[in-house]
């Protein structure tokens, strides 16, 4: 299984630059910013030995000790890989039921370290998936209001008529839910299914399966080919990559983690 591989870390203060504690934590792999500010209220978290419960507290992480129930935390390395998920892989850390998950089909190097799957694929969808151990983006990555934009190839048993393509680019009440596509453009292709790009600006749970339920549209397949920028047409199926440090900022910007050039 070919990998490619680079270092690089977080985007990292001076010793005379100051972040919030919830920040800091989050790059430190202990949870999201909404964890972290649990953690910081129920008095878990100390500086210099002083426990601290005030939200909006900024720590100098070169000059200052941070504990987490007395364990000091430091900043992790930044990984973000790109893995071309086949299909009946679940998008999970572990599984109960004993399936195989995508961090399975990482390089044995890569399962030692903590890392995650950014958002999900359905087991019987393929394509792009992130994993990583950066809880902020992952969370910007997937979160409605950021639009990341992904891109869909969908295969599917007839075409989609004017009425339902209308209903796509519209959006659909299901459960509660607006279910909706930004693009929807016909692709050639052989074979007796007919395939669509789609191009979501959220990615809600099962999306275009439902999506395509409520118009009563047969779905055959789905593949997830791009993602805020990035595709997977030069990673074969089963594979994976580190994100080079340039991906890696630019998805940051797109984030609005960093500014934007």
């Amino acid at each position: 299984m070919a990998i490619v591989r680079s270092d690089y870390g977080k985007p990292s203060p001076t010793s005379n630059e100051a972040i919030r504690l919830n920040r800091y934590l989050a790059q430190c792999g202990v949870g999201s910013r909404r964890a972290c500010d649990r953690l910081i209220e129920s008095g878990e978290v100390a500086i210099d030995g002083t426990p601290v419960t005030s939200m909006g507290v900024r720590v100098f992480p070169f000059a200052q000790k941070v504990t987490v129930s007395g364990r000091p935390v430091r900043q992790e390395t930044t990984r973000v890989l790109l893995v071309h998920k086949p299909r009946n892989i679940v998008c999970t850390v572990s599984d109960p039921e004993g399936r195989r998950t995508v961090l399975d089909l990482l390089p044995p190097e890569w399962r030692r370290e903590r890392l995650y799957p950014v958002g999900r694929l359905d087991r019987n969808s393929e394509g792009l998936i992130l994993v990583t151990n950066d809880g902020e983006l992952a969370n910007r990555l997937t979160h409605p209001r950021y639009h990341v934009e992904k891109e869909y190839l969908v295969w599917v048993r007839l075409p989609i008529n004017d009425a339902q393509k209308k209903e796509i680019l519209r959006g659909v009440q299901d459960q509660g839910e607006r279910l909706g596509a930004l693009r929807l453009t016909a692709v050639p292709s052989k074979g007796r299914f007919h395939c669509y790009s789609m191009v979501l600006g959220e990615g809600r749970n099962r999306h275009i399966r439902r999506m395509c339920d409520a118009l009563e549209i047969s779905v055959a397949r789905i593949k997830r080919i791009r993602l805020a920028g990035l595709d997977i047409q030069s990673l074969p199926v089963g594979e994976s990559r580190e994100l080079t440090p340039a991906e890696l900022n630019d998805l940051r910007a797109k984030t609005g983690l960093v500014s934007g050039k």
